[in-house]
Formats: C-alpha cells, sequence, structure tokens
C-alpha cells in the first residue's frame, strides 16, 4: 500500500491499481504548465508578463515538454523582434540524466540532446538550475515569438522537475533569457525572466491536477483496497 501511495504521489500512473476483483490500469496523463512571467533582470526593466510557458505531461514513464515562446506579450513594444536565447529549469538529479535522456524532438524551432546542459557550473541571475537549453544567436535561426520547441525526458516523472530554486528574483521552475529587446528592430537590451509558482491551482507546479480520468480511477482502486481491507 505504501508503495502504491508512492507512485500515485509521484504521478507514476503506469502501475495497476488492484481493488473489487478486478485490475485498473489509468491511461490518463496528469499536466502542468509554468507560466514564465515575472521579470527577475536585465538592462532594461520591464513589467511582468507571460514571455514563455513550458508545459509538462506525464507520458508513462516519460515527461513530454512543450516550450513556447511568447516575447510579443512584452509591454510597450520591446518585445516585437526579440528572440529567446535560453531556457533554464529545475529537476532533483534523480534519476541521473545523459544526453542520451532527451528524445523525440519536434515543434517549430528544432532542438537536439547536444542542445541541453545537466548540472552546468555557476549560476544565473543567482539561480543554480540543474537544467538549461541553449538557442541560437544567428538571425537566421533564432528563437522567435510565435515558434514552439518540444521534447522528452525519458524514466522520469513531472514531481522530478517540480524542484523551486531561489535566485536574485522569486524562488522558480524555470527562466529564460530574452535578447534584442527594444521598441523598433534591432533592440540592443536583454531582460530575464522566471516561472512564477502562484499559478492557479489546475496550473500549480507544486500541485500538479491529475485529469479528471485519472481521479476517478485513483478513487475506484482505493475503495478497492478499502474492501481488501475489510476482507482481512
Amino acid at each position: 500500500t505504501m508503495e502504491l501511495q508512492r507512485k500515485v504521489t509521484q504521478g507514476n500512473f503506469s502501475s495497476a491499481l488492484i481493488g473489487l476483483g478486478m485490475i485498473i490500469v489509468p491511461l490518463s496523463a496528469s499536466a502542468l504548465t509554468i507560466d514564465i512571467n515575472t521579470y527577475v533582470t536585465g538592462s532594461v526593466t520591464a513589467a511582468n508578463a507571460t514571455v514563455a510557458t513550458l508545459t509538462l505531461t506525464q507520458n508513462g514513464n516519460n515527461v513530454d515538454f512543450r516550450f513556447d515562446n511568447l516575447v510579443n506579450n512584452l509591454p510597450g513594444g520591446i518585445g516585437d523582434d526579440a528572440y529567446i536565447s535560453q531556457l533554464l529549469f529545475s529537476y532533483d538529479g534523480t534519476p541521473a540524466l545523459t544526453s542520451a535522456s532527451f528524445i523525440n524532438f519536434g515543434g517549430t524551432q528544432l532542438v537536439t540532446s547536444a542542445d541541453f546542459g545537466i548540472n552546468p557550473p555557476g549560476k544565473d541571475a543567482g539561480y543554480d538550475f540543474y537544467l538549461d537549453l541553449d538557442y541560437p544567436n544567428s538571425a537566421a535561426n533564432r528563437f522567435t515569438n510565435g515558434e514552439f520547441s518540444t521534447w522528452t525526458i525519458s524514466n522520469v516523472v513531472i514531481n522530478d522537475f517540480l524542484v523551486s530554486v531561489s535566485g536574485s528574483g522569486p524562488a522558480s521552475l524555470a527562466m529564460v533569457h530574452v535578447q534584442q529587446v527594444g521598441a523598433g528592430p534591432g533592440g540592443s537590451n536583454s531582460v530575464k525572466y522566471a516561472g512564477s509558482v502562484g499559478t492557479p491551482p489546475s496550473q500549480d507546479p507544486q500541485n500538479p491536477v491529475p485529469e479528471p480520468v485519472s481521479l476517478a480511477l485513483i478513487g475506484i482502486g482505493l475503495v478497492g483496497m478499502g474492501a481488501a481491507r475489510r476482507r482481512k
């Protein structure tokens, strides 16, 4: 029972719940979205705005990621031709990741396993994030507004990435570096925005909410365990 509870808590819905004389296998994945919306630092001061989102979805023993670029949301038109050069995000370090852990790349802006850094040395804006993803700075290949990247990290669960990291801004799960910020073409400023942990309950990075099907199946499994206890 303790092992079953641990797996449910971690969002690993691949295990079977046994109850009422039948095996129930929850197939629905839990998901959460990190809203990267809090100004941390930069060569220009900017108001808070959602400049990117990072969505995590449990897919069996893997976690699927989708990273959306929304830099045009920067106020005052200063993000009209800005681009994201880097994404940093948290991980608890267990299990150990290698370049082979990053698979299934897609989206309008393709990345590869070579673009990911694992536990890089030093800090960025006071944050010591465990993972980073670097995007090109060349004009022809920049990651610009409206584009997105997708990838999968194998043999992990969502909770592995829910480690709040302290820095010069609020404790966060992710941060982006936005460059070429400024009104009109060719802005010369850059800013960094972090992922807020204070999001609505359905998207709360600290408490991801399983989809209704998963909740219902978990409930049925708990009923089954109660029946088994009574029989015992």
